[in-house]
């Protein structure tokens, strides 16, 4: 096979740059190279790629950054190929890629071969075919003009291209260097002018396009578009309508949707009202403007047709119509749609009432965790000073003899009436999406646990349904007046995780954590197994497992599965007649389980509230991924570790903050027949993990001493009382 010249324009993102050579390494190519065209500013190159053979390193200076199209000319000079190919260093190619569309080049002598275009938030190690974007994904070997109008109907790109190097030698085709943005445009309608019956399409071989979810630190060039961006979208238009023929009416409806589009897309974020008038003036000149029009919805056509008139007031009110529709659901809308109308025109304009609190624990499952020791303190201490708001899906006993308080469902039009009045909310999950915090309104997150799994920033793939998760943690922390820790390394995770100001982070330990310093702690631990009817004398074992990201499914629906690798039969027969089974999952586990075969021994504690009194009731615990054994530590008690898929958790979800094989203060045990032999005797395994086991309190638990809830309320309250 032939030569081929790769070039890759590089400015930030070593770990998709990795991917990206990894994937080009993988195509099976007998002879190439890549050229590594490095842009001013760019991240510097780490030493595993530098010494790569076939890695050819270019560095620009400048004060700002060139953009891609001057990085491609400068890796088109020094390529040596019989084909010179480019992709994006944030992208990657599925194996075979390369070598199809070379084979191809070479049996039909084509002047330029295409392929198929997906997107994907996924890296080349755990990409998944079912979660994708299809932006081209015609099947088979067909002439490039058979396909024209699917292949570029999205994007006009030069990536995915395999183009002979004397085609663009001899045609002097390089890439316009005027701008940031859009070099692409004029140098893919040249090559295919040229090019023309020449050229094909490979339908099997797939180039991934990776979307960024962190626009702050890694933004794609596409989240680098600003208002001046129009300028060069329009120069690029004119450009590319400049070399057309009046024979190529194709390449001009593909334009024309793109310009359409464009206007859809960025009119009025990014076309001012200067710039309004340029575009006005180019959709007049479209010719075929009605045709195209019928493309698009019947608010996108009015938008379309009062930019073409100049009439940009009108345009601004059929984007909002149009962005409101998108969003609406039904005929009138979504309950919460309905409601927020309320909050907009009503609520929002009554006083905030600093003497209101409302309290939210796991999205209104339940009345736990730090809201409700926070609440319980205040209650103690400031009696009827406030209005205590709870958010509770469903009725509590516990609450209702806690004291005086209101309680509201989430997302009800009296959960709209005191998130917008309240003065003072305390979560311990993330606010509403929608929610907006008003003037003077302090905001105190508690969080959930220390964090074992990596968070916001820290992520490489995101495998929720919402892929734009890291920007979303990102702007609602910006909404917190204070974030609770329960140790330094918390502190550290948070403030890099969430890019949050560490100064305003209370290191101050987790006030759910006080009940297990309490002086009478045995009198609850007593209490809680008579409530669940754990017979007297019986060891008891809580096994509280984790949600796996990767049992998320039905991509539309926030449901989970869950599967219990654990043998209750067996550790029924080995310990029934001593010890009992605790079983508490993870709240996201929404699936029932089964337990009627294990009664008398198995006893689920999936429903009951608190789980730091579980931990008072319990002899030793048995976990995984979940960060209870963060908070378990504190008692000093055996923590087991049963991670049946260790291996394909640690590595390929969303990787851990800690080593675990040298860190945990319990063993990890992959069976269950290490399982058995661990509880067997728990003696044994006290003793062997009992300096790492202090280790491990004196990092994660030196903090907690069950006067958290004081010291916050202090801090909180205090400061706001003394202004």
């Amino acid at each position: 096979m032939s030569k081929v010249s790769i070039v890759i324009p590089f400015w930030k993102g070593i770990a998709y740059l990795r991917d990206c050579v990894q994937s080009i390494d993988n195509q099976q190519l007998s002879d190439y190279e890549i050229l590594l065209v490095c842009d001013s500013g760019a991240d510097d190159i780490p030493e595993d790629i530098q010494r790569h053979p076939l890695i050819e390193i270019e560095r620009l200076n400048g004060e700002h950054p060139f953009g891609p199209g001057r990085c491609r000319n400068v890796g088109m000079r020094l390529c040596q190929g019989k084909y010179v190919y480019f992709i994006d260093s944030d992208d990657y190619l599925l194996e075979g890629t390369l070598s199809s569309m070379l084979e191809l080049a070479e049996q039909k002598e084509a002047y330029a071969v295409a392929g198929a275009l997906v997107g994907s938030w996924f890296s080349l190690k755990n990409y998944q075919s079912d979660r994708v974007v299809q932006e081209c994904d015609l099947s088979g070997m067909k002439p490039l003009d058979e396909v024209l109008e699917e292949r570029f109907r999205r994007r006009i790109s030069a990536t995915h291209l395999l183009i002979e190097r004397d085609l663009l030698e001899q045609n002097d085709i390089t890439f316009p260097e005027q701008f940031l943005h859009y070099s692409d445009m004029p140098f893919v309608v040249r090559v295919y002018q040229v090019a023309k019956k020449r050229a094909w399409y490979q339908g099997e071989a797939v180039y991934v396009s990776r979307y960024h979810n962190d626009t702050i630190h890694l933004p794609a060039l596409s989240d680098t578009i600003t208002k001046e961006s129009a300028e060069a979208f329009l120069c690029r238009y004119r450009e590319c309508c400049s070399l057309l023929s009046a024979e190529d009416t194709r390449w001009q409806e593909i334009l024309d949707r793109q310009l359409m589009t464009y206007v859809l897309k960025q009119f009025p974020a990014r076309i001012d009202r200067e710039k309004v008038q340029d575009f006005c003036k180019v959709l007049r000149e479209m010719s075929d403007f009605r045709k195209r029009q019928k493309e698009f919805s019947f608010w996108e056509k009015r938008k379309l047709g009062a930019i073409r008139k100049g009439n940009d007031r009108f345009g601004c009110l059929a984007d909002k119509i149009s962005t409101f529709l998108k969003k609406k659901q039904g005929i009138i809308g979504s309950r919460i749609q309905i409601y927020r109308v309320f909050e907009h025109f009503i609520f929002n304009k009554m006083p905030v009432r600093k003497d209101w609190i409302i309290f939210e624990s796991f999205f209104g499952k339940s009345y736990s965790d730090s809201p409700k020791y926070l609440y319980e303190y205040m209650q103690k201490i400031y009696g009827k000073k406030f209005r205590y708001i709870w958010v509770l899906n469903q009725g509590s006993i516990s609450l209702k003899e806690s004291g005086k308080h209101k309680v509201c469902k989430r997302e009800s039009l009296r959960y709209m009436y005191y998130m917008s009045r309240c003065g003072y909310k305390i979560f311990n999950v993330r606010q509403p999406g929608w929610y907006k915090k008003r003037q003077g309104v302090v905001f105190l997150e508690t969080w959930h646990g220390t964090p074992l799994k990596k968070l916001g920033f820290d992520m490489r793939d995101v495998y929720t349904f919402n892929q734009r998760l890291k920007m979303v943690l990102y702007e609602q922390a910006k909404e917190w007046n204070y974030l609770v820790s329960a140790n330094r390394f918390s502190t550290d995770v948070f403030a890099r995780a969430f890019e949050y100001n560490r100064n305003q982070i209370l290191e101050y330990g987790y006030p759910r954590n006080d009940i297990l310093y309490a002086e009478n702690k045995d009198e609850i631990a007593a209490e809680v197994k008579r409530e669940l009817g754990i017979p007297e004398g019986k060891r008891v074992i809580l096994y509280a497992p984790t949600w796996r990201d990767k049992q998320y499914y039905e991509s539309n629906k926030n449901d989970y599965q869950f599967s219990l690798a654990i043998d209750f039969k067996r550790l029924q027969e080995e310990f029934g007649r001593d010890s009992v089974i605790l079983l508490r999952t993870h709240y996201y586990v929404a699936k029932v389980l089964d337990l009627s075969e294990y009664e008398g021994f198995v006893y689920s504690g999936i429903d009951y509230e608190d789980v730091s009194r579980l931990y008072l009731a319990s002899d030793i615990c048995i976990t995984d991924y979940s960060s209870v054994f963060f908070d378990y530590a504190n008692l000093r008690r055996p923590l087991l570790f049963f991670v049946y898929d260790y291996e394909e958790y640690a590595d390929e979800v969303r990787g851990l903050y800690i080593d675990m094989e040298k860190e945990l203060p319990g063993p990890i045990l992959k069976t269950n027949d290490e399982l058995i032999e661990a509880l067997r005797d728990i003696s044994a395994v006290e003793e062997k993990y009992s300096e790492r086991y202090e280790d491990f309190y004196n990092r994660f638990c030196n903090v907690d001493d069950g006067h958290a809830s004081e010291r916050i309320i202090e801090k909180v309250f205090g400061e706001r009382e003394s202004k």
